[in-house]
């Protein structure tokens, strides 16, 4: 694994304002993921993860503190750089898929290549090779009621996928599957970082996806508590 860092997070701090009280998301969170690293941020509900994800992944702001991707600073970016910088660099898959129910398996994971203006043809066939990397080549034209929910979460990586991104985060992306499904998509993560080279970050209950994990964060009030 590549040493050199592709997440760089110092001094990070995240409040958020409820009424007249202030609340303190993330407070001075430090913190450095390798290229093609695999870390598990874990925490209970409230304790931050989430929020420090999205701070990261430039889907949130911060109050404080710098967060630097692959060396790009995301202070220094516009809204709209920001969001371009993500759908180059980064994938997303999220516990409650967000396929749109209208489109086909494969027209879901094409779907970001067609708003990046790849060529139809183009976006087509990478759609399908992801499609087929995730064991799902054959239920390409199915829509998502016709999927069970792992295969729906192999579409949502698949998707994921589709940009060759860097990063790949992940909020629990197993929480709404049977175990043995979860552990199935958890097989495949692991297996996509290592054949891939990607980095990936997972914010989880699970505590398999822990166990699997180059790394476990632990967070408990917006703060990083244990790193092992």
């Amino acid at each position: 694994m590549n040493t050199t860092p592709i997440i760089e997070a110092q001094h990070v701090k995240k409040t958020y304002r409820l009424g007249q009280q202030r609340i303190e998301a993330l407070g001075d969170i430090n913190l450095s993921v390798a290229r093609g690293e695999m870390v598990a941020i874990m925490g209970q509900s409230g304790s931050g993860k989430t929020t420090l994800l999205n701070c990261l992944s430039g889907l949130d702001t911060i109050d404080e503190g710098e967060i630097a991707i692959a060396g790009q600073n995301l202070r220094d970016l516009s809204d709209n750089a920001r969001t371009s910088f993500r759908a180059r660099h980064m994938g997303f898959i999220f516990q409650d898929f967000n396929l749109l129910p209208v489109l086909s398996a494969v027209e879901n994971v094409e779907l970001p290549l067609l708003v990046a203006r790849v060529p139809a043809r183009q976006a087509r066939k990478r759609a399908l090779e992801m499609l087929e990397l995730v064991g799902l080549g054959q239920r390409a034209l199915h829509r998502p009621a016709e999927l069970s929910g792992g295969q729906r979460q192999r579409v949502t990586i698949a998707r994921a996928l589709t940009n060759n991104p860097a990063i790949v985060w992940a909020d629990e992306p197993t929480g709404n599957l049977d175990s043995e499904t979860a552990q199935e998509i958890l097989q495949l993560l692991v297996t996509l970082n290592q054949t891939q080279q990607q980095t990936f970050v997972l914010v989880t209950h699970a505590q398999e996806i822990g166990a699997m994990a180059d790394r476990l964060i632990n967070m408990r009030d917006g703060r990083i508590v244990r790193e092992k």
